[in-house]
């Protein structure tokens, strides 16, 4: 995942730091990418989460109360845990009644789980030090704290505030309240739950990144002609059909273009021979288009081009640069040259009705009909 390579000579102190900070640096920007690309999954995970555990600490706090009643009544705590069961009584019935059903925004619910963290770390210091006079360190507190990192989704340095933040308040509480030998403890305790949490952090995030590539490869295969490395059919008439819904009074040029001769490679050459030509010519169109136009392939020898928001003049020089890198290409036996035919259906704003894909498209499959019809290696423009 980390492209940082280490050699044994080189670690001192500052080449350290700065391994640490690119590490930390390339966690957050993964963070970043997967909640960006997952957003409302971790919406609906964090929600759900943020349900659960509201649950989950209000069982744990009555059965905190039960036993300092019964059990632990030397402790002398039960006021403590007695306010801590109020106060959720309150909060219980809001986080169930606000999140039960409905998926808020990602803004409220990142702000309500860090609240709701920090609320819940709240109370387990406070267990950590009351009763005052047992003096004993902290047992529970630095496992809370590493447990949220893997329980809430948020970015790196967001989950890492958080736990510097509860670690720092700790520690100053254990300074006032305890021993000074007990305070050292808490202290090495608090130290390695912050580099314990940043790691399992660390760990987390490459995972989920990992995870999310293989997703989006995944949804990219769906998509894409495996040969051509082009958009499939479906998955070009779906984009196309979104752009055109979406800016309605945008240029936009298709293009239908068909391999001519193409069962001829076939035959003469063999069908791996033919798929290098379809690979080839694929290659050919994916380079002929900017970055937020669409390269497809129908199957077969038919591919398609869908240029956005240009005019017919840029379109053609695209159209002519296709044909003369189709023509440069030959056969196994360099002596069979190519051509390719195209048909073009052109969309302009200025038009009082807005033609549908299946329109421009119906246009465009005419246009390249006359154009094999009258002897390939051309393209038509259907006005």
């Amino acid at each position: 995942m980390y492209d940082i390579k280490i050699r044994g000579n080189d670690i001192n102190g500052g080449k350290l730091m700065e391994l640490l900070y690119k590490i930390k640096d390339r966690v957050q920007q993964e963070s970043i990418d997967y909640i960006e690309e997952n957003r409302s999954s971790v919406v609906k995970n964090n929600q759900k989460t943020l349900f659960a555990l509201n649950i989950i600490y209000f069982v744990v706090v009555v059965g905190y109360l039960l036993a300092s009643m019964t059990v632990f009544s030397e402790w002398q705590v039960t006021g403590v845990y007695a306010r801590a069961v109020a106060v959720h009584l309150v909060v219980l019935p809001i986080i169930i009644i606000r999140y039960r059903k409905k998926t808020r925004s990602y803004k409220e619910v990142s702000i309500v789980c860090k609240v709701f963290q920090l609320y819940v770390m709240t109370f387990a210091g406070i267990m950590s030090i009351v009763p005052i006079e047992m003096n004993q360190p902290a047992v529970y507190y630095m496992p809370m704290a590493v447990a949220f990192v893997v329980a809430f989704t948020y970015t790196f340095y967001q989950a890492l505030g958080l736990v510097l933040l509860e670690m720092a308040v700790y520690v100053l509480a254990s300074f006032l309240t305890k021993s000074i030998e007990v305070f050292s403890v808490d202290l090495f305790s608090c130290i390695f739950g912050i580099i314990l949490a940043g790691y399992v952090a660390k760990i987390l995030y490459s995972y989920r990144a990992s995870e999310n590539e293989a997703k989006q490869r995944i949804r990219r295969m769906g998509m894409m002609d495996r040969l051509t490395s082009t958009y499939n059919k479906a998955s070009t008439e779906f984009l196309c059909k979104e752009f055109m819904r979406s800016h309605p009074q945008s240029d936009c040029v298709m293009l239908i273009l068909d391999f001519d001769n193409f069962k001829m490679v076939n035959d003469t050459y063999g069908h791996q021979a033919g798929d290098e030509v379809l690979r080839s010519f694929g290659k050919i169109l994916r380079h002929s288009i900017g970055t937020d136009d669409i390269a497809g392939r129908f199957g077969g020898d038919e591919f398609f081009l869908f240029f956005k928001k240009k005019d017919i003049t840029d379109a053609l020089m695209s159209v002519e640069r296709v044909m003369e890198q189709t023509r440069a290409m030959r056969a196994p036996d360099g002596r069979q040259p190519f051509s390719c035919s195209v048909g073009i259906a052109i969309r302009r704003a200025t038009d009082d009705t807005m033609e549908s894909y299946d329109q421009l498209l119906a246009r465009a499959d005419r246009a390249l009909y006359d154009v094999k019809r009258s002897g390939k290696n051309n393209y038509k423009i259907d006005s």
